[in-house]
């Protein structure tokens, strides 16, 4: 078999690639300056790889993917012309897998890979014979921000994140900032956003804050406005979605120790989308997260608060109806 070529145009999802030791390791950060990104990398999420895939072209009918072994069981899904068509599921200690029986007609392969645990990428394979080229599709470039809720671990299988399922449908580039209790808007992740190639970009406000009390009524506002005017200083004109937290059960209505209720996060949230718009900030737009996921789907929050693999597939469907009047205007 022969290799072909890893980089950014075929290990796509990611902030930045490190290539150490034979092995190129995506990072949803920069991991250059990954000592800026406090606590400790954020809690060791940055380097899972949730939304990032391997994409290019080819005809051959077999391919294979080489990776380091780690001490997890990892799932990477397979979709073939943008339809899903197997997961595959690896053992602790292995270190590749083999995918058989293509078509022999030039595919588009994607290779999601874990929403779980952190994944090292040695080689992917083709057959001797075959060819093979990068993406040449010109999708718009998505980034999602948000918390675990948008890392999706629960998720069925990594294609199948409500970000993935959106973007999917609405054939958007997917880069996930999904960080599991991470999602503080730090100003570093702000210019992370902010220097990134983007062409759509969405924020999920307020769960993470809440469960750390880390914002109270004089700080929780001023962080949003000051992280999107970061965004804003390259990204002026990119529309941008701020959205409030989804059904949080018993969240609702009880303060946290910073008195905060879900309530009130999101009628504050919607107040700096209107601060935003009320000053000439047209492509701001607020997504009320009760719209994406209420009360009615409770039962499939099986810990009150992260969808199980169903939630995730109706949130998927929810998002890409709330976000598609934004980028297709």
């Amino acid at each position: 078999m022969k290799r072909i070529d890893l980089n950014n145009k075929t290990i796509v999802g990611a902030i930045s690639l490190e290539e150490k030791d034979d092995y190129i390791t995506p990072w949803r950060i920069d991991y250059v300056e990954k000592d800026f990104y406090t606590p400790n990398l954020l809690e060791g999420v940055a380097e899972i790889p949730a939304g990032v895939r391997i994409v290019f072209n080819t005809n051959s009918t077999k391919v294979k993917v080489e990776f380091a072994a780690s001490q997890n069981t990892l799932a990477f899904d397979v979709v073939l012309n943008k339809k899903y068509l197997k997961t595959i599921t690896t053992n602790p200690q292995d270190t590749a897998f083999i995918l058989e029986g293509l078509p022999s007609s030039n595919n588009f392969v994607e290779i999601y890979l874990s929403q779980q645990a952190k994944v090292s990428i040695k080689a992917v394979s083709i057959e001797l014979d075959a060819d093979w080229g990068f993406d040449l599709s010109e999708r718009k470039k998505w980034i999602a921000y948000g918390s675990s809720i948008t890392q999706c671990r629960e998720a069925e299988s990594p294609s199948k994140t409500w970000p993935a399922i959106a973007a999917n449908k609405l054939n958007l580039a997917l880069t996930c900032l999904g960080f599991s209790g991470q999602c503080q808007y730090e100003p570093i992740i702000a210019q992370t956003i902010r220097d990134t190639p983007v062409d759509f970009i969405s924020l999920c406000a307020g769960i993470n804050t809440y469960g750390a009390n880390c914002y109270n009524d004089r700080t929780f506002q001023a962080s949003l406005i000051g992280f999107i005017k970061i965004i804003r200083e390259k990204h002026t004109t990119v529309p941008i979605v701020l959205s409030s937290p989804i059904y949080g059960a018993f969240r609702e209505e009880t303060p946290n120790l910073v008195g905060y209720t879900l309530i009130e996060m999101r009628k504050q949230i919607k107040e700096v989308v209107d601060i935003f718009n009320n000053n000439g900030d047209q492509q701001l737009f607020y997504v009320d997260g009760l719209s994406i996921f209420s009360e009615a789907f409770a039962h499939l929050l099986p810990d009150d608060l992260h969808p199980n693999a169903e939630g995730y597939k109706i949130m998927g469907t929810n998002f890409a109806r709330a976000l598609d009047e934004y980028f297709t205007s």
